[in-house]
């Protein structure tokens, strides 16, 4: 099961918002579903604004959620020391 949670989620950030890495973090089974922390690979949007040739990528942290179904939930984007979604 959990590599097809680990599956869902790197497929849904890839196309959701165009990841070019992705690395789970963390899979924890709750309740109704799963969390899933991931630190993805995102072009910085700003530089390449500016010149299409510059490629600096930053790496972001994702908390996704998915129900007991395996459909994502929720996603967002999580600060330092956030781990999970809330409800």
């Amino acid at each position: 099961m959990i590599p097809e949670v680990r599956d869902i989620v790197k497929d849904f950030l890839k196309e959701t918002i165009e990841a070019t890495g992705v690395r789970i973090v963390s899979i924890n089974k709750i309740e109704g579903g799963w969390v899933v922390e991931a630190e993805v690979a995102e072009m910085n949007q700003y530089l390449a604004s500016i010149n299409p040739e510059y490629r600096v990528f930053e790496k972001e942290r994702y908390v996704i959620k998915l129900d007991a179904g395996n459909e994502v939930s929720s996603f967002k984007r999580a600060r330092d020391g956030e781990e999970e979604l809330e409800g």
